[in-house]
Parts: C-alpha cells; structure tokens; sequence
C-alpha cells in the first residue's frame, strides 16, 4: 500500500523524535511503507530545514527524503491540479493532486484543510489503523 505524506508530517517527524510523524517515517526509511510526494513538498521541506539549519543541513534531508521516497514530477500531476483547482486550498492543491494521481489510499497530513478529502488521515489514525504503538498525540 502507497501513502502521500504532506511535508508537515516529514517536517514534524525529523524535529520530534517521539511522535507519531516519527514513526511514519522509520517505517518508510525502512521499507515498511511505500510512499511518495509531490515536488511542492520538496520545496517545502528544503524551505524550511535552509530557514532553521542552514543549506547544507537542508540538502542532506532532502537528498534522504528524495532517496525513501517516490518523489511525483509536477508534470505528471498537470491533468489532476485542474480537476481539483477550487476544491481545495491553494497551497494544498498541488498534494491533493500527487494523491489522486497516485491512487492513495491514504494522505498522512495533519491540516484541516483536507477534510472531507477520502484519504485524508491524521499520523496518529494512520498507526491505529495499521496496528502499530502510537504516541497519544495526533501529530
């Protein structure tokens, strides 16, 4: 089974060791779960380790991220971008589309802005759902 993961839950994974987002992400670094992203998250992720940590600090997570998972080309997404353009926010279009291209069953985020979205799912949820130890934090 392949999950979109919003750059939210990779963000929040790699600054707080014991949360839920973690957890996501060891199972993705070891292969457990397959899962891809969009180029916006990408940039999202460079963004904001360049802002904390500085630029060398933010090529080496994205390296990492672009190396765990299937990173989506914003070209292949251009069809699905359209049909949701208006559904959704803005700033979240773009994720909203990598999902639906890629048939996902589930979109691990933490944002409200993805309600009603079928395959929306908090990390805390997604763990529940899977079975697995969880953190009594959504995030």
């Amino acid at each position: 089974m392949k999950v979109f993961v919003d750059s939210s839950v990779i963000i929040y994974g790699l600054e707080v060791e014991k949360s839920n987002s973690a957890v996501i992400l060891d199972l993705i670094f070891d292969g457990e779960i397959k899962a891809c992203i969009g180029e916006k998250v990408i940039d999202e992720i460079r963004r904001y380790f360049k802002s904390r940590r500085g630029g060398e600090y933010s090529f080496f997570v994205t390296t990492i991220i672009r190396d765990n998972f299937e990173v989506v080309p914003r070209k292949e997404i251009e069809d699905e971008i359209h049909k949701w353009k208006g559904r959704i926010k803005e700033k979240d279009l773009e994720h909203l589309a990598t999902a639906k291209y890629k048939r996902v069953k589930y979109l691990v985020a933490y944002d409200r802005d993805y309600d009603g979205v079928k395959e929306y799912i908090k990390p805390q949820r997604y763990l529940m759902k899977l079975g697995l130890k969880y953190y009594d934090i959504e995030y």
